[in-house]
């Protein structure tokens, strides 16, 4: 039919193929919805169908609110019988449709004829919904129905679409079909898709998704919905989901030649799919490291249009300067100018202000650090810029924290502004400028207040260290380390650390090591592994302390252990630690230690320890993605086929919650929160509050902080390693990360647990590599690293 129509002059982007309905009435409704929403009025509507079978489908259309003109068509080619078969048929199917609207009639007599009729809609998604939920999760896109991507109810192609987004299968049809439908959200999934599964098949990839940019947008597709159903719930989604911004990023996602032409020519819009394209560049930029001067200028140009502004600066963060060339002038002046205008974007301009380097910049951005007029992630990260600007940024940099210590003194310990000195004191080298040394010995010998709390103890030990570790200058033994601990002993002791490595490791500095390679702090201990790769004159106390970390219960440090064994020279494998490692080997790691299983594969087959093989083999057929493509890699094979029953869904699939859950931290930095929201990623957002009500996170330390970009917290060990004991896979999705939006913390893919992270800047390149599962509140910017969170509520 759909042929015939082309050939009578009918455009293809305009007929509709519909395959799924399966009765007529079901035709009808689908009909009606799709009339209603291209603005067709019912009234002058003509439909075609067989002469025989006019009657009964008026009948239905009729009673189903759409009173339609009808074209029969003679049917040729039957015999006699055939044809009475088919009037019988008609009328037996007439009088039961026509007993079936009367008994819905009289059960609601004050209902319209179009009201009496279930919404298909619904019911096909309540019908479908718990088997697409389980093939997402279970990563198994042959149990996703057939007939959903074809369904006449959007909300169900939608869900479709989302599940072969996430699945990311070898066959790419599910998705190209996805990319062709008419809704949008079903558009922007089909589009992730394809840009997360893009590596191998770039060229084709990026037609299609070119190919369909242009179309949607010249046929004026509507964005995705901002509403989903969730079992018999309707949530509101945090973010509307363009198709046109998932194809744009999806683009990114790609690269190439034509891929970065196209984005290029989408930055002179003039609507928000401009700041996505400068985003999707971005993307291109930070896997090549540049871009073509033509788009380098664009992006240069688009800096003065309102719809993209600073984001257009966006990818110079990832630009190596040399590829600037005579830009770089154009560089400086652009981001100069957008400083003066505040937002989220303009984090944009400190980047690439700190990549481009030079004297304008350097001064610029010392100026901004002291400047209380920007953000504490604005100042965090401009503190950040100069520390990688060499020596002029040193001196700079040295000039601005002395300022900054001055004029705030004792109160740089609370609030908002430790952070910003912390990172400005972290940036200065391990040999500073002797200009620094005035406000190194000031920060060195900073007093906790009388009574102070744990947490202000930490944070004063935390500052007095890293100063104390500048001026010692590889004294590991120096008085001003030795003092400079005012806590639990953890700061001094990463600061005695770093001092004792900057030396060879032999007589009293390889004591020192090995008595921090010892400590009660994991972070210290995990630290002190890691030197082991640099310092091979460590000889048989190396063996000593990786036998006793290969021993450890603590999955970070059976990681640390196993990869730094691998650094050992290759001499035969030592009998301690080959009864450690295959201790190790045997231990049951639950399933969110990901990392440290795939450690143990790669130390086990590269020192070739009785039962390798075989622990390498079981771990390709493991359940996790993560863990069969390392080990199919450590095995020298092409691949580790999913296995097929090895995994089982999330318990949570069947009850997620159906509505944003809104937990409570009592920290040491005060009250904060987050909104757990499960719009799009129910099974994570359920888990997590699930989490929050048995007490998890009850008494955890925040092991992770970077001011200007993240919070993370989740893990009891502190190390960044651990979880709740199960894993989570992934729910990402085709949506921007903004300030204190709230992720799952992941180390690949389908490795999430317990560990979540709240964003403190507008950071693109997170965006749809991670779950968003909510919002914080409160001023995450005061939190630091090692602060406790004493009380958790729950509050529905």
């Amino acid at each position: 039919m759909a042929r015939e129509l082309v050939l009578l002059g009918v455009p293809e982007r305009a007929i509709v193929r519909e395959r799924c309905s399966m009765s007529t009435r079901e035709n009808a409704l689908f009909g009606i919805d799709l009339l209603v929403r291209h603005g067709v009025r019912l009234e002058s509507t003509t439909a075609v169908t067989c002469e025989w079978h006019v009657g009964r489908a008026r009948a239905l259309f009729s009673r189903a609110g759409a009173d339609v003109d009808w074209i029969g068509v003679p049917a040729t080619g039957l015999s006699r019988i055939e044809r009475l078969w088919q009037r019988g048929r008609e009328g037996l199917l007439a009088w039961i449709a026509l007993a079936f609207f009367v008994a819905c009639a009289r059960t609601t007599p004050h209902s319209s004829p179009a009201a009496s009729a279930p919404d298909p809609s619904a019911e096909l998604l309540t019908r479908a919904s718990s088997a697409l939920a389980k093939a997402e999760d279970t990563r198994r896109s042959q149990d996703i129905p057939a007939r959903a991507q074809q369904s006449p109810a959007p909300e169900l192609r939608r869900r479709a679409a989302r599940a072969f987004g996430r699945i990311l299968a070898p066959d790419d049809a599910p998705l190209l079909r996805a990319l062709e439908d008419e809704d949008g959200e079903t558009i922007a999934w089909g589009a992730y898709g394809l840009g997360e599964s893009c590596r191998g098949d770039e060229d084709a990839r990026v037609r299609a998704l070119a190919s369909r940019l242009v179309s949607i947008d010249s046929a004026g597709v509507p964005p995705g919905t901002a509403r989903l159903r969730l079992g018999r719930s309707v949530v509101e989604l945090p973010h509307a989901i363009d198709p046109r911004i998932a194809i744009l990023r999806g683009l990114g996602r790609c690269g190439g030649e034509a891929a970065e032409q196209t984005l290029g020519a989408w930055l002179s819009r003039e609507d928000d799919t401009a700041e996505a394209a400068a985003y999707a560049l971005g993307d291109i930029a930070a896997r090549r490291g540049s871009l073509s001067p033509r788009s380098i200028t664009e992006l240069l140009d688009a800096t003065r249009r309102r719809w993209v502004g600073a984001s257009a600066l966006y990818p110079f963060g990832h630009i190596e300067p040399d590829a600037l060339g005579e830009e770089r002038v154009r560089l400086v002046a652009a981001s100069r100018a957008l400083l003066e205008h505040a937002g989220p974007t303009r984090v944009f301009a400190i980047r690439a202000l700190g990549r481009v380097g030079g004297t304008e910049a350097t001064a610029i951005l010392a100026r901004l650090l002291e400047s209380g007029a920007f953000s504490p992630a604005e100042r965090a990260e401009a503190g950040r810029n100069l520390g990688k600007l060499r020596a002029a940024g040193q001196v700079a940099l040295s000039a601005a924290l002395a300022s900054l210590v001055a004029e705030r003194d004792a109160g740089i310990l609370a609030g908002d502004v430790y952070g910003v000195v912390r990172v400005a004191l972290e940036s200065l080298s391990q040999d500073p400028p002797k200009s620094a040394d005035g406000v190194l010995w000031s920060l060195a010998a900073l007093e906790p207040p009388a009574k102070a709390s744990p947490s202000v103890r930490h944070r004063v030990s935390a500052l007095r260290c890293a100063a104390a570790a500048r001026l010692a200058k590889g004294q590991w033994d120096a008085d001003v380390l030795r003092g400079c601990d005012t806590g639990d002993g953890e700061a001094g002791e990463s600061a005695r650390l770093v001092a004792v490595g900057r030396g060879e490791l032999v007589g009293s500095r390889r004591s020192a090591w090995l008595e921090l390679a010892r400590s009660k702090h994991v972070r210290v201990r995990e630290a002190a592994l890691e030197a082991i790769a640099l310092h091979r004159e460590l000889g048989d106390a190396a063996i000593l302390v990786l036998a006793e970390g290969l021993s450890s219960a603590i999955p970070g440090m059976v990681a640390k252990s196993a990869d730094a064994l691998q650094a050992l020279p290759s001499r035969g494998l030592d009998p301690r630690i080959a009864t450690a490692l295959r201790g190790a080997m045997a231990h049951g790691w639950t399933a969110d230690c990901v990392e440290t299983r795939v450690a143990l594969v790669d130390a086990s087959l590269a020192t070739g320890v009785d039962g390798a093989r075989a622990f390498a083999e079981t771990a390709c057929r493991d359940g996790n993605p993560t863990v069969r493509s390392k080990a199919a890699k450590a095995l020298a094979i092409a691949s580790c086929p999913a296995p097929d029953d090895a995994v089982r869904p999330a318990p949570e699939v069947d009850h997620p919650i159906e509505r944003p859950v809104r937990v409570s931290f009592d920290t040491d930095a005060g009250a904060l929160a987050v909104r757990f929201d499960p719009a799009l990623a129910p099974i994570a957002a359920t888990r997590l509050v699930a989490l929050a009500r048995s007490g998890f996170y009850t008494g955890i330390a925040i092991h992770r902080v970077v001011p200007g970009f993240v919070v993370q917290l989740g893990d009891r060990d502190g190390d960044g390693y651990g979880g709740s004991g199960d894993s989570l896979r992934c729910e990402t999705s085709p949506v921007p990360f903004e300030r204190l939006d709230v992720g799952v913390a992941l180390a690949g893919r389908d490795t999430g647990s317990s560990q979540i992270f709240v964003t403190l800047a507008r950071n693109p390149q997170l965006d749809g590599q991670y779950a968003f599962v909510g919002k914080a509140e409160g001023d995450w910017d005061a939190v630091a690293e090692g602060d406790i969170v004493r009380a958790v509520g729950v509050q529905e």
